[in-house]
């Protein structure tokens, strides 16, 4: 595994050599940084596709079963997404900020302090359902940040409009109105799909351990966040206030990667590895 340790330290070293390219270009409007930015992250996505799909014939599983396993996973889902909105629309702040999110899963993944096997723990044995149940569970995740991300773009562009600053910042991002169109549609989408999650996570619980399940500490957080963030749709659909929404969402972003990273170390059944 030592020369399997040595490709991610590479991968990690292009993916931070890239994201300072990148700030730097955000610092001095540099377009030949630009460049040199956007080929050394593609070349760390492309290793770090085929370092995934290697890994998937070395367990002979999909690596998603753990929490390392998982952010594995959603670093690579952010580095794709980020190269794809990067060549939609040319916005390197959203590109930045998909892969900065991946470089810190992704480091994390690489430094993690126990090695990944074939085999997982009676509680993790793969299934169908637990594959539909993690996969919806990082597909929400997925939706989260953008809606989050999205919604700081709402935030920026906001204040540009309010300050008629209509500088590079302004037209490199989206509009007003598409970073709201996406904040709330990728918002519903990914709190109806952590909500099938977890139904699907329980009931898949229940057969293994039993109605203690429902008492698990990670189980209680997540169904936490769902109801935060109904909460938070009611709030606009009562006040209307849009601004505010975007900054609380931001707040319940944050939040939702605290309860992914942190409480599942408190968790006797979504274990760390």
């Amino acid at each position: 595994m030592d020369i399997v340790f040595r490709i991610n330290e590479f991968i990690m070293l292009l993916y931070f050599t890239g994201l300072s390219v990148l700030a730097y270009d955000l610092a001095l409007r540099n377009r030949q940084a630009r460049k040199v930015s956007f080929y050394l992250i593609a070349g760390a996505t492309a290793l770090h596709l085929v370092t995934y799909i290697s890994l998937i014939f070395s367990l002979s599983r999909i690596p998603v079963f753990t929490t390392y396993e998982g952010m594995f996973t959603l670093s690579l889902i952010l580095s794709i997404l980020g190269i794809l909105y990067y060549y939609k629309n040319e916005s390197e702040q959203v590109l930045f900020g998909f892969i900065f999110l991946s470089f810190i899963f992704f480091s994390i993944f690489t430094f993690h302090p126990e090695p990944l096997t074939r085999e997982v723990e009676a509680t993790m044995m793969m299934n169908e359902l637990l594959i539909i149940h993690v996969g919806l569970a990082l597909l929400a995740y997925v939706l989260f940040f953008i809606s989050a991300l999205h919604s700081l773009i709402y935030l920026i562009q906001h204040d540009n409009l309010k300050k008629k600053r209509f500088n590079r910042t302004f037209f490199s991002l989206f509009s007003i109105e598409t970073a709201r169109k996406i904040m709330l549609r990728s918002l519903v989408i990914g709190l109806l799909t952590m909500t099938v999650s977890i139904l699907l996570g329980l009931y898949w619980g229940i057969q293994i351990m039993g109605m203690d399940i429902i008492w698990d500490v990670k189980v209680i957080g997540t169904a936490f966040v769902v109801l935060l963030y109904i909460v938070l749709f009611i709030y606009l659909k009562k006040m209307r206030n849009t601004y505010i929404f975007a900054m609380l969402n931001i707040v319940l972003f944050i939040f939702c990667m605290i309860n992914y990273l942190f409480v599942s170390q408190f968790s006797s059944f979504h274990i760390w590895t």
